[in-house]
């Protein structure tokens, strides 16, 4: 079923070296030098956006102490391949399991926006050597097409109806016919419309993240829970969503100021790590800045700014009924995280998913491989265990 491991490596994927000269880094940090600070008089906190103090506390820890040449080392002893599929370059990182022969069963770990492949580094080699016990899995983590270091998409359209064609693509291209798919934020949606397209190749569906659940049917009361859902909800999408219909509408606009502005970057994209988890008072309990900064240094050299962003007006203009609607019949597992705001309850997602696991969990929130890496790889691993062909 499966092609040795050595023969997946053959078939047009290459391995890759992340390799950025010491000139970008230079740059950057001109730039973070020169960056025009506005006037803050008064303390906002996070209610007007990101917090002035803890920005300016990272940039000067960017700027003064984040080694990103000791973190590209690091990242360089993981597998990354990189080649064709479709019309563009894709790229991924490949855990295998130890002592693999080829016979791994796979799982594919797909981000969202504004995460990265680097999401997993901690979960990731945790489902691959195996947890509690349990035998380890093939573990591979893409950059979805147009993020990181995989190509902008060559022409409009790149919707996750496209993405998720490209993603059974690179699939097969590594050797694995069936495998299961986990996915949250937007890789929940791409892994979701995965499962509607190709039935026959998905094992397994495992979801962190819902973006959209059915009202109960006519003539059915919601529970209170579904209730105080849809309440939460609508206020979360008139407090917290300005960033996504910007997105949705004119992501070109902003990104000329993100891909000249390493701060205006990094402001933009850490209110979502403070508004989407599960933290307290210090953001940096849940988080390390030398992840967050991880992930928006790759955006900033990359330079894919403006393609990962493209995916929510890619989204809007979709085409109806392409494969976006409809049941799922794949068994799912769905791991409902407290803070999580697409979280609907069970019910709901029954409407929508074969669901055969569902899990209430303690803590977590919108990136709970980073927030919970050990309670995360516990969950995911264990749902494709039940799994296992």
């Amino acid at each position: 079923m499966r092609r040795p491991a050595r023969e997946r490596r053959a078939i047009a994927l290459e391995p890759f070296e992340i390799d950025f000269p010491l000139e970008a880094i230079d740059d950057l940090n001109r730039r973070l030098d020169s960056f025009r600070w506005p006037d803050m008089p008064f303390d906002t906190g996070w209610s007007a956006g990101t917090n002035d103090r803890v920005l300016r506390e990272l940039v000067d820890y960017w700027r003064n102490e984040y080694d990103w040449f000791a973190v590209q080392t690091a990242l360089n002893k993981l597998t990354h391949l990189r080649g064709p599929v479709g019309d563009d370059q894709l790229h991924c990182v490949l855990y295998e399991r130890e002592g693999n022969s080829g016979a791994g069963f796979p799982i594919l770990l797909l981000h969202g926006w504004p995460g990265s492949f680097h999401e997993f580094h901690d979960a990731a080699p945790r489902i691959a050597a195996g947890v509690d016990g349990d035998v380890g899995f093939d573990v591979i983590v893409p950059s979805l097409p147009g993020f990181v270091f995989s190509d902008p998409p060559s022409e409009a359209g790149m919707s996750p109806d496209r993405m998720a064609e490209r993603l059974h693509q690179l699939m097969l291209q590594l050797g694995y016919e069936r495998y299961g798919v986990q996915g949250g934020d937007w890789g929940a949606i791409i892994a979701t419309q995965m499962a509607r397209r190709y039935p026959g190749a998905l094992v397994g569906l495992h979801l962190n993240f819902i973006g959209a659940a059915p009202s109960a049917p006519d003539g059915v009361d919601p529970s209170p829970e579904e209730v105080a859902y849809r309440e939460a909800r609508a206020r979360f999408q008139g407090d917290e969503t300005g960033y996504s219909r910007i997105q949705r509408t004119r992501p070109q606009t902003l990104a000329y100021a993100q891909q000249d502005s390493p701060v205006g970057w990094l402001a933009w994209m850490l209110e979502k790590y403070w508004a989407w988890s599960d933290h307290g008072a210090d953001l940096w309990d849940t988080f390390s800045r030398d992840d967050i900064l991880t992930t928006a240094m790759l955006y900033w050299l990359s330079g894919n700014i403006l393609s990962a962003a493209r995916l929510y007006y890619e989204y809007r203009d979709a085409v109806p009924g392409s494969q976006l609607t409809g049941h799922v019949d794949t068994p799912t597992g769905y791991a409902h995280f407290p803070a999580e705001p697409w979280a609907p309850p069970r019910e709901a997602v029954e409407r929508t998913y074969n669901l055969v696991h569902y899990s209430a969990m303690p803590r977590g929130g919108h990136f709970p491989a980073l927030e919970q890496p050990v309670l995360w790889s516990r969950e995911v691993s264990g749902f494709f265990s039940t799994l296992r062909i």
